[in-house]
């Protein structure tokens, strides 16, 4: 990418800067202007969290949603984003696009393995994304996002043991319009996001949206005298849609791509202890890294680049007192990663690795009309993925030829599943659920060159594993419910596919497993000017795979093992007030408290050790008070964030405590203008007012001479305009 000057509209930047301790994104559950009635707080949203479209307040699981029109007033562009409106969600991509790390309630994957299946599983329109590499690129145009907490094994399936995300996107409805939005920004940045409709018959109808996002670096590598960190994404949709009398229909192609260099990591120099080098130097190269950490020097260009492209036919029908829905789809994700380890100007040590990943799925479920004493829901699903990966590790400050691995992953997942919930009166209702999965992965690992000498070697393994929940739920009045459950997820077995020091780690890792205990209230109070969520949580969480680096003689990397037992515990809330009828606030927040129980890995024993990726607490504060003019509203919006200690590491402790991110407070805010109607506004924005750089990740690889440390993007500003016509 080119060279760009920071963005620099004098009257935007001052404005930002006077207005950064005081705006803010809208409310997490905010409407649409207009459309929330004088008397009651914003946060009404029909969810299809449990396969079946109700009210929020009215679904027994911790879940947040956001509207598309709260997306878009937020900022929230990609999946990493919904971290910023979702408390104990944490979303961060050091490897990049292609491997995004996604943690939820501390229950989470840090591998940059690209067959790695995350344990937050994404579902758009039903379809299940499963290739790590497809997780970023199809949130726009949507009409809501949900993100559920704690396993969702029974409706949702495998891999779902920290929770699921939930992409439901606009479908045409018969109707002619057209919206857009349109952002500039710092570092010449601009986004545009657009979709229109129209309807061809009295039945069919389509809808076609578009996603283009640019962004220059705002990094500089003084080796090649250039700026990055920048992106290049673009994104589609075309949705053709029959919606007659009994069959609703919708057929839908995707695609979306992104390049970036956005994977720069700045490096520590370290001695054979483990300690930190005075300067940072590396001792074996003799690198001294800059001070600042936006200052790198590295002489391999890494990439980060991700290309899907899919197909999905959402089918429903209305058999009398039934409702027959099916839900059959494609996906094509290709993805590619390069980086230099050593992150310096000397040939040292680089990575890249490719991936192909194929998937199609069917799923079919039966319901009843969930207005009966008993209903329910029955159905069965099948998987299948061929992987492909071509991996080359480059290690020339050894002397060594690269080691290049050529993997090849096929997974066929089949699975049963009923949910039901019998109500035992006008207040108590029961609610049950099974799933039996049965997942196979064949294996084939081989390479002309290792530490450990060639190979070429086949695996095969089978897993059929149930998960299951069951409930009570207690209508207290019409407008309060109190809830208790008990959720057990299942993520299947997983091959090693990184860089291979012993043969142990040609045997796969066992399956995790999460057992859950949840108690939970949502209400309405004041005439539904305040709606509360609040819920507790206990979670055991049992094998967690983890990449970590070895510790036995000879290993230099990482490899896959199973973390023995852990405990999560803690307590969410979500609220939104109505103050008066030109003022809202929304409180969202969390307390969580994790440690490993049980995790021995060599001669090293983890336990007691505090989870990666799981702050202890997590506060946002997010008012917002509007001034009537003309039609619509001058309105500013405060976003106060405070996130509290946590670690940064996915595995394994740094004994000189480099692995901390402490508490810090990020701020965020608008100030802008919409009509009444909902079909205009316009609002300038900041982006971390305070330019505040926290750890994201942070790695060791001491014997190399360094630490690895992934640090949080600065300060930025800029103008969103959007319109509905």
């Amino acid at each position: 990418m080119k060279r760009t000057a920071k963005w620099s509209v004098a009257g935007l930047r001052t404005g930002a800067a006077l207005a950064g301790l005081m705006l803010g994104h809208m409310p997490a559950a905010a409407q649409t202007a207009g459309s929330a009635a004088e008397d009651e707080a914003p946060g009404e949203i029909v969810v299809t969290a449990q396969r079946r479209s109700e009210s929020l307040q009215n679904v027994p699981i911790a879940a947040v949603a956001l509207t598309g029109a709260n997306l878009v007033q937020r900022g929230v562009q990609d999946m990493r984003d919904l971290a910023l409106v979702s408390p104990s969600l944490k979303i961060d991509t050091p490897f990049g696009n292609t491997a995004p790390k996604i943690t939820l309630r501390g229950v989470g994957s840090g591998s940059f393995n690209l067959n790695t299946e995350t344990t937050v599983a994404l579902y758009v329109d039903d379809l299940v994304m499963n290739p790590v590499s497809s997780k970023l690129g199809q949130l726009f145009d949507v009409d809501r996002v949900e993100v559920l907490r704690g396993p969702q094994g029974t409706l949702y399936g495998k891999n779902s043991t920290g929770g699921a995300v939930n992409y439901i996107t606009r479908k045409p409805d018969g109707t002619t319009g057209a919206d857009a939005s349109l952002t500039v920004a710092r570092y010449g940045e601009y986004s545009i996001q657009a979709g229109a409709q129209t309807g061809l018959t009295d039945a069919l109808s389509v809808r076609v949206a578009v996603n283009r996002r640019y962004r220059d670096g705002y990094q500089y590598n003084n080796f090649t005298g250039r700026r990055v960190k920048d992106h290049d994404d673009w994104g589609g949709r075309v949705t053709l849609r029959y919606d007659g009398d009994r069959i609703d229909a919708s057929l839908k192609l995707f695609a979306d791509r992104s390049r970036t260099d956005a994977f720069f990591i700045n490096t520590l120099g370290v001695n054979v202890d483990g300690s930190s080098t005075a300067d940072g130097t590396n001792p074996i190269t003799g690198f001294t890294p800059s001070r600042d950490i936006d200052s790198v020097s590295f002489d391999h260009a890494p990439r980060s680049d991700v290309d899907n492209r899919g197909v999905a036919l959402n089918l429903e029908a209305s058999l009398g007192d039934l409702t027959l829905t099916s839900v059959s789809g494609y996906l094509r994700s290709i993805g590619h990663i390069s980086q230099d380890q050593d992150g310096s100007p000397v040939d040292a040590v680089a990575t890249e690795f490719n991936s192909k990943a194929d998937e199609v799925s069917q799923e079919i479920r039966l319901a009843s009309d969930p207005g009966q004493a008993l209903s329910w829901i029955v159905g069965g699903s099948a998987f299948h993925q061929d992987l492909r990966l071509n991996d080359a590790f480059l290690l020339p400050l050894f002397g060594l030829p690269p080691v290049v691995l050529d993997t090849r992953e096929k997974t066929t997942s089949l699975a049963a599943f009923a949910d039901a919930t019998w109500k035992l009166g006008e207040r108590i209702s029961l609610i049950g659920g099974i799933r039996i999965t049965t997942d196979k992965k064949s294996f084939h690992h081989a390479t002309g060159f290792s530490l450990i000498g060639p190979f070429d070697i086949a695996r095969s393994r089978r897993w059929t594993e149930p998960s299951y929940r069951v409930g009570i739920n207690y209508q207290a009045t019409p407008s309060t419910l109190l809830y208790l459950s008990y959720n057990r997820g299942y993520r299947s077995g997983a091959f090693d596919v990184g860089f291979p020091t012993t043969t142990e780690q040609f045997e796969a890792a066992n399956p995790e497993f999460v057992d859950a205990f949840e108690g939970g209230i949502k209400t309405a109070l004041f005439d539904r000017r305040v709606r509360i969520a609040a819920d507790i949580f206990y979670e055991i969480f049992k094998d967690q795979q983890l990449l970590i680096q070895r510790s036995d003689p000879g290993s230099i990397c990482c490899s896959l093992v199973n973390a023995g037992k852990s405990r999560i515990y803690g307590f969410e809330f979500d609220g939104t007030a109505r103050i008066a009828s030109n003022v809202d606030l929304t409180v969202q927040g969390s307390v969580i408290r994790s440690k490993y129980l049980e995790f021995m890995s060599g001669p090293i024993d983890y336990s007691g050790t505090q989870l990666a990726n799981v702050p202890r607490y997590q506060l946002r504060l997010a008012p917002e008070a509007r001034l009537p003019l003309a039609s619509g509203d001058v309105f500013v919006s405060p976003d106060v964030q405070f996130t509290g200690r946590q670690r940064a590491a996915e595995a394994g402790v740094d004994p000189f405590g480099r692995d901390i991110q402490k508490s810090y407070v990020r701020i965020n805010g608008q100030l802008g203008y919409r009509d009444g109607d909902g079909r205009f506004s316009a609002f300038v924005f900041v982006r971390n007012a305070t330019n505040k750089r926290t750890k994201l990740d942070f790695a060791r690889f001491t014997a190399f001479g360094y630490n690895q440390v992934t640090w949080s993007e600065p300060r930025s500003w800029g103008l969103t305009v959007t319109g509905r016509f």
